[in-house]
């Protein structure tokens, strides 16, 4: 899709486009919410001319994706940042995009279309997908994804998801048409005003990721955004901080975020505890509410939670401590098929 991103498709309201997811920037997955569409009318047929030529990728291709990417995809979004090489680097280390997993489209006056894509054991995101302005409803996108369907029906992993912005339906009915269908939901929400902390914070205390891997805090079965999975956040985590409230034999509740100083704000980009998994009793909710409302002392940054699922927390409960529910996703799913026409 083409993000602040990024089914394929990267975005968020006030964040840059599925972008630098980031390391500093942030392209969630889907572009912008009153941004033109990047896939509109992208279902047509492939038009007469020059016949465009469609290629996988391979790591030495950084510079070609990242020029495609800002022709096909950025374009579509004035407000948000053209990537570099070492935005794609980035992507790269953190999220697990894989070179050899993207696709471009070319004609004789250079790229015409891209699909980026990061990959792990179980499942590929469709990180972004773009059509240059001069060559949509063409049917460039739909074959994109017929392409990968049929590359991964045979390399796997079997599983692909897409994290497509709810105000896209265009990007929507894209994936519609080759079969995803709509699975979990995920919304970006933003602390409205300053948020008091608790007064029960004296057990509060900082916790690294490691630690809270160790004590098994963070529930692996939670269905988390690929921004928040847990091998995102393996693979920042220099960049995370922790805190956590504990008891002598497990960890009650813990909140993880990151500081975005260069984009104003904070990010809470994992939570945890007793209430994900069902035995935390009746004070479960309370605790991961008073540890994430030390989370949001942030000083002048704004506090946002991207892409977080109702699995993970309660909407209604984050919305009850203040914060405004921004944009939402969804999450579409497809299972590669090597016989896609």
């Amino acid at each position: 899709m083409p993000s602040r991103g990024q089914a394929a498709i990267r975005g968020a309201k006030q964040q840059p486009g599925c972008a630098a997811e980031r390391g500093e920037r942030d392209d969630r997955a889907g572009g912008h919410a009153n941004a033109p569409d990047p896939a509109r009318g992208l279902r047509g047929e492939i038009g007469p001319g020059t016949m465009p030529a469609y290629r996988f990728c391979r790591t030495d291709d950084i510079a070609l994706l990242t020029e495609a990417l800002n022709v096909c995809y950025v374009v579509h979004f004035p407000d948000q940042d053209p990537l570099s090489s070492g935005d794609f680097k980035r992507e790269i280390r953190e999220l697990n995009v894989w070179s050899s997993s993207c696709m471009v489209v070319s004609a004789d006056r250079g790229p015409i279309g891209v699909v980026t894509c990061a990959k792990r054991e179980r499942e590929t995101l469709i990180h972004r997908i773009g059509v240059h302005p001069d060559s949509l409803r063409q049917g460039h996108a739909r074959h994109l994804l017929e392409s990968l369907s049929q590359k991964f029906a045979v390399l796997g992993p079997a599983r692909m998801v897409a994290e497509v912005p709810d105000d896209l339906p265009t990007v929507r009915g894209l994936f519609e048409a080759v079969g995803y269908q709509a699975e979990q939901r995920f919304a970006d929400f933003t602390l409205s005003k300053p948020l008091a902390p608790s007064a029960a914070t004296g057990g509060v205390s900082p916790a690294s990721l490691d630690d809270l891997l160790r004590y098994e805090a963070l529930d692996p079965s939670v269905s988390r955004s690929w921004e928040r999975a847990l091998e995102t956040l393996q693979n920042r985590k220099d960049q995370i901080r922790g805190l956590a409230i504990a008891s002598d034999t497990r960890v009650e509740a813990c909140a993880l975020f990151r500081d975005l100083p260069r984009y104003g704000r904070r990010e809470i980009v994992g939570l945890g505890g007793t209430i994900q998994r069902g035995d935390g009793g009746a004070d479960a909710g309370i605790l991961l509410e008073i540890v994430v409302r030390v989370a949001c002392q942030a000083g002048s940054l704004a506090v946002t939670i991207p892409r977080v699922s109702s699995e993970e927390i309660s909407w209604d409960r984050l919305e009850s401590m203040g914060f405004q529910r921004e944009r939402t996703y969804t999450r579409y799913v497809g299972v590669p098929d090597s016989n896609t026409q």
